[in-house]
């Protein structure tokens, strides 16, 4: 009797275990594995100059292939050194984001040292169809690799316990005043990390701080709208490589190509020397 009543309460604790929420803490900006990206570190090539952010038509935000230098799993025989991660890319802008949404989240069960995540995707996508639309005045952006201790859960079935957080939906009636503030970029920055927090609540048993994590900021005060083209952006932390394109269009080479109704006429000139290493990236 005293044995079966022990049973019970056993399983009745690891039931509670297996169906509560896992609370924790994780520190998306420790110094040894994030970095935080200003304007100013942004460098971009030689390339063409939009007269003004008024002629902007098209903005992408792309984002390459992670590298992980370390995935902070040790390789001895007969492990091979695998780690089970997760990469959270979190967007936050003035205008309604038109492909992922506010945030995206991707597994990946066996990864190495010295490989990259298959991840190569829009991250950020606004074009101006019907020549009455605004190009967007701020875009921020915070991407992390976080390594799991833990079988991978299924990404749909966090992002919608996520989304019914009540903290989550607190979070986001905020954005639409913090964002119009063009000088909030900290507070941005702050929602974006309490964000990423409610995530790490239900990714189960994680490291308490990712290998990896890269929070940038655009604006188009900053001029970062103005660059004609690709701009190809680095960000490199302890353990991970980030990777990004930022591709810019503008309303007065598409009218010409719009009117002429040839194909070669929508080609963009300043990106001839980067034609063979981004053949296929510009959204037509």
């Amino acid at each position: 009797m005293k044995k079966a009543c022990i049973s019970r309460r056993r399983t009745r604790f690891y039931h509670q275990e297996k169906t509560k929420t896992i609370t924790m803490s994780v520190d998306f900006l420790d110094e040894e594995t994030s970095q935080i990206q200003t304007d100013s570190q942004l460098k971009a090539g030689a390339l063409s100059v939009v007269p003004s952010s008024v002629d902007v038509s098209g903005i992408e935000l792309r984002m390459l292939p992670p590298f992980i230098r370390d995935n902070r799993t040790l390789r001895i025989w007969p492990f091979p050194g695998y780690a089970k991660l997760y990469c959270l890319t979190i967007v936050i802008s003035d205008v309604a984001n038109q492909l992922t949404g506010l945030m995206d989240l991707n597994a990946f069960p066996r990864i190495g040292k010295n490989e990259f995540l298959p991840v190569n995707k829009s991250i950020f996508y606004w074009e101006d169809k019907d020549g009455a639309s605004q190009a967007p005045n701020q875009l921020h952006t915070m991407c992390s690799v976080i390594k799991s201790k833990e079988s991978l859960r299924e990404t749909g079935d966090i992002m919608t316990h996520v989304k019914d957080d009540a903290e989550y939906k607190s979070l986001v009636d905020k954005l639409s005043s913090v964002v119009a503030d063009t000088a909030s970029f900290a507070a941005v920055t702050n929602i974006s990390m309490q964000i990423a927090n409610i995530v790490g609540q239900y990714l189960g048993k994680v490291d308490d701080k990712p290998i990896g994590t890269v929070v940038n900021s655009y604006t188009r005060l900053h001029g970062d709208w103005d660059k004609l083209g690709i701009t190809p952006i680095a960000a490199a932390t302890k353990n991970v490589d980030f990777n990004f394109e930022l591709v810019i269009r503008d309303r007065n080479r598409e009218q010409p190509a719009a009117t002429s109704g040839t194909t070669t006429s929508r080609l963009v000139l300043p990106l001839r020397d980067h034609a063979l290493q981004f053949s296929g990236m510009l959204p037509m």
